[in-house]
């Protein structure tokens, strides 16, 4: 490994893009080289703050910059031609969630930087927030799974902007929120047999902060809320609830089993037996900025020791795509609709999916009751 620090850029400052350039800033093994927003006065502000070069043309960024790796937070229509220059440029990427609009954009990304012999990533934050992240590990104690709920609910309010466009944004509530509980499933469970689903778009009022008012949404075509219900060979059956129309926030995953059920949400986790008696209770509130750390320590460590396996690859987030896309052709088909067909239209399955995920570590030792 070498001694020398991992040159990177920002590109898109706005929203996660400011907690990316603060937990980047703050990280040892990464000097940033130069960022990139379309808002030039928040470009210059950010650029300023460390004296580092700023811009609001992308393509002049990359080639002026010529850094090692890219980490982009911007809409998803602005992705492909990005990840498509890092490609041609041998630039490492980190992308913010969704990995792509679709499945099939997803899969060309993941094409170009694979050929390229580059690393890409996938911002799944819940994969590194200490409530989820124990639950997954402590799943692998449970002998039998019989449900999983996860829902994430977030008033969004009426600017929606580019998410108000589904040929700009893919998709809405379900592809933007629900991505995170989908992504945990995946992790706990794998791909799931079957998959049925709705979405539903809603012109309605929605509340702001300030008390007694509330504005209409403009029209728009992305689903404000959605609901799937996955089924696993096993057996065990899994629901998605999203909306981004409903607060206050909650993103939470419930785990059932005949001897525990497992709660989780963002900083704690919470295991209790069938008579509701609490087995193990854990609490870490090291907050966003902590996990926005991880995620960034975890991708450039696998960088500069060159891992072929590493967490939240832009690969396996192809099966994240494929459940969505599945629970929208749902909603259309209404019939039960099936992840591996769509991934079999790209020659892929679970395993070609998986093949950088690393083994999973040891979850804690826990005690169970006996069935």
């Amino acid at each position: 490994m070498s001694d020398d620090k991992l040159t990177a850029v920002v590109i898109g400052l706005g929203g996660f893009g400011s907690s990316i350039f603060s937990a980047l800033d703050a990280c040892e093994d990464v000097e940033i080289v130069g960022v990139s927003d379309r808002d030039q006065a928040l470009a210059e502000q950010t650029g300023r703050s460390i004296d580092t070069p700023y811009y609001c043309d992308n393509r002049s960024l990359l080639a002026e910059t010529k850094p090692q790796v890219a980490f982009l937070c911007v809409p998803p229509m602005v992705a492909p031609e990005l990840v498509s220059a890092c490609a041609k440029r041998g630039i490492h990427v980190w992308k913010d969630l969704p990995l792509a609009r679709n499945l099939d954009e997803g899969v060309a990304m993941v094409q170009q930087m694979d050929s390229a012999s580059l690393k890409f990533a996938i911002g799944t934050q819940w994969r590194f927030a200490p409530g989820y992240s124990r639950a997954v590990h402590i799943s692998d104690t449970l002998e039998q799974i019989l449900i999983i709920r996860g829902q994430y609910f977030f008033n969004w309010g009426s600017e929606l902007g580019w998410r108000s466009d589904k040929t700009s944004a893919g998709g809405g509530a379900l592809l933007e929120l629900g991505y995170h509980p989908v992504d945990t499933l995946l992790a706990i469970k794998g791909l799931p047999e079957e998959v049925y689903g709705m979405a539903a778009t809603a012109n309605t009022k929605i509340n702001t902060s300030l008390p007694g008012i509330a504005h209409t949404q403009p029209p728009h075509d992305t689903d404000d809320s959605a609901a799937g219900i996955l089924r696993y060979r096993d057996g065990t059956m899994a629901t998605i609830i999203t909306c981004r129309t409903s607060g206050p926030f909650s993103g939470e995953l419930t785990i059932h089993s005949p001897t525990a059920t497992i709660l989780a949400n963002f900083d704690s986790c919470t295991v209790r037996g069938p008579d509701g008696n609490t087995i193990d209770h854990f609490s870490d509130a090291a907050g966003p900025a902590g996990v926005f750390s991880r995620q960034i320590e975890s991708f450039v460590n696998a960088i500069r020791n060159d891992e072929q396996l590493y967490m939240c690859s832009a690969r396996e987030n192809l099966l994240n795509l494929a459940v969505l896309d599945a629970i929208y052709l749902s909603d259309q088909t209404r019939h039960v609709e099936r992840p591996t067909s769509l991934l079999e239209a790209h020659k892929l399955d679970e395993t070609k999916c998986l093949i950088h995920r690393p083994p999973a570590t040891a979850g804690p030792e826990l005690q169970l009751p006996q069935e």
